[in-house]
């Protein structure tokens, strides 16, 4: 069996970075994964389709300058502040890729186990390897939430927003979205400009939304309101600015912050394609789904009066977000995953984003509950890629 010192699994925006700066520091490593395919299939869905973040917070660490976002946008003539396109950032990353981190390993990482020394994998074309390091950068795509009550429901009745392939192909359905926050909204836009007939369905008594910031502002709304990558104000600021300060709070503080920082809300640019569009019922939740022939019956109740309706629909789609549990990473052995101590079901990690396993990492949004709300964005790349690369140097020598 071949080794490898680090294997990177996942060639997203965390997954890169960290292979870039790996480089830079002459560590030996494999990183594995189709570049940017979350961000691509999102794109490929069709439909205007923007980041929520702004383009200089949505930047792949590269321990060189030239490779921000903006740096690519600049010279194509695209947005380099809000909104940005999708497809462009998917664009952008597989331009970073092809720059910075060209041996890329186009597969998929199908298996993982401990062993005594490291670590045995094994990839979808069936060749194993040993490493001793794993760092587990795969995103958000498998950790998509979906609520109990649609669960159980088959998939060619229920989607969740980020697995569509096609908006098109919901022409002339009648659909039910749930949530309130960016993913829902914007998939209730583009099924209505894709000609279906959708519904938001929303928990709360009204959809939030983003009201606009000026790129250009006088000193005291700057220092007011600061712009940084996570967004304006000074909290915003101050997590962006000190990354890391958010691991050492309690871990009952943090996981609550985390939860409760930046609330379901809608871009200010998707506004004027949902008011007046989309009908949306505010204030209410789903209470039971079930098949009736072709189609879904969803039972609704607003839970302010007790009241309660029927709503049949063709298809639902679930704007709910995700969930990171350690036991949907299903490419773990069983007893890897029972060894990895956990904090509200996600990975407990240390400073050096390091599990209880040793040599097993984890980066991205997967690292959120231990790092706090930064980490479930781009921006947080630059951070993690600085600390666990310094951190594996460090590592050869002992």
């Amino acid at each position: 069996m071949s080794g490898a010192r680090v294997a990177i699994v996942g060639a997203g925006p965390y997954g890169l970075s960290l292979a870039a700066h790996l480089a830079a520091r002459k560590i030996e490593h494999r990183i594995f994964g189709h570049p940017m395919r979350f961000w691509s299939q999102l794109a490929a869905a069709g439909g205007e389709r923007y980041l929520k973040s702004y383009c200089f917070g949505t930047s792949i660490s590269s321990p060189q300058p030239g490779f921000s976002f903006a740096d690519y946008s600049r010279p194509r003539g695209l947005e380099t502040f809000e909104p940005c396109a999708i497809g462009d950032f998917a664009a952008y990353g597989q331009w970073f890729q092809k720059r910075n981190v060209g041996w890329v390993e186009p597969l998929d990482v199908a298996h993982v186990a401990n062993q005594p020394r490291g670590f045995a994998i094994t990839l979808t074309n069936g060749d194993q390897f040993g490493a001793t390091h794993v760092v587990v950068a795969t995103g958000l795509s498998r950790f998509a939430y979906l609520p109990p009550v649609l669960s159980a429901l088959p998939s060619d009745l229920v989607t969740h927003a980020s697995r569509i392939d096609r908006f098109a192909a919901y022409k002339g359905r009648d659909v039910a979205v749930i949530g309130g926050g960016q993913s829902a909204l914007e998939a209730a836009a583009l099924l209505h400009e894709f000609g279906a007939r959708p519904q938001l369905l929303v928990r709360k008594g009204s959809i939030l939304w983003q009201t606009r910031v000026a790129q250009s502002r006088s000193l005291w709304r700057r220092l007011r309101s600061p712009i940084s990558g996570l967004g304006t104000g000074p909290k915003a600021w101050a997590l962006t600015h000190f990354a890391g300060a958010t691991y050492h709070l309690p871990t009952a503080w943090r996981t609550r912050f985390v939860k409760t920082h930046l609330p379901p809300e809608g871009a200010w640019w998707l506004r004027d394609r949902v008011e007046g569009r989309v009908p949306v019922s505010a204030g209410t939740i789903v209470v039971d789904a079930r098949e009736t022939g072709s189609r879904l019956a969803l039972r609704l109740r607003i839970p302010e009066t007790g009241r309660e309706r029927l709503l049949a629909v063709d298809h639902v789609i679930a704007g709910t977000g995700y969930c990171t549990e350690i036991e949907r990473v299903d490419f773990f052995s069983a007893n890897l995953r029972r060894l990895i101590q956990q904090v509200e079901r996600a990975p407990k990690l240390s400073a050096n984003f390091e599990t209880s396993v040793p040599g097993l990492y984890f980066v991205g949004p997967a690292s959120a509950m231990s790092f706090g709300p930064l980490f479930r964005f781009v921006v947080g790349a630059e951070y993690t890629a600085r600390i666990v690369s310094a951190h594996l140097e460090r590592c050869k020598f002992h």
